[in-house]
């Protein structure tokens, strides 16, 4: 019986090319793995972008409800033009036909 040792299969070397075909390949599979990962993590911020600005967006409704209630306690209701900042206030009379409609 022969020796394990001297039994061996022979070794094929592959050409030039086909290592370099194979290289390339991991190549690309490392550029496609790095590039979904930056995917990933770009959708992770931008979640996070996504979920302030709804934050933001709610305080800032909340802050424009606040600041109606305060003018019209103060200034009962009505119409404000924003350019020359004159206020016109709703006659109770016109209201109540208004909400009787």
């Amino acid at each position: 019986m022969a020796d394990k040792k001297t039994e061996t299969n022979p070794q094929i070397k592959f050409t030039e090319e086909e290592l370099k075909s194979l290289k390339d390949l991991q190549a690309k599979y490392q550029q496609i793995t790095l590039a979904l990962g930056n995917l990933a993590v770009s959708k992770i911020n931008l979640d996070n972008r996504e979920s302030n600005l709804k934050q933001t967006l709610a305080d800032t409704r909340t802050e424009e409800a606040k600041l109606a209630e305060d003018l019209n306690k103060k200034y009962g209701r009505g119409s404000l033009n924003v350019d020359t900042g004159e206020f016109t206030p709703i006659e109770e009379t016109q209201t109540s036909s208004e909400e009787s409609k």
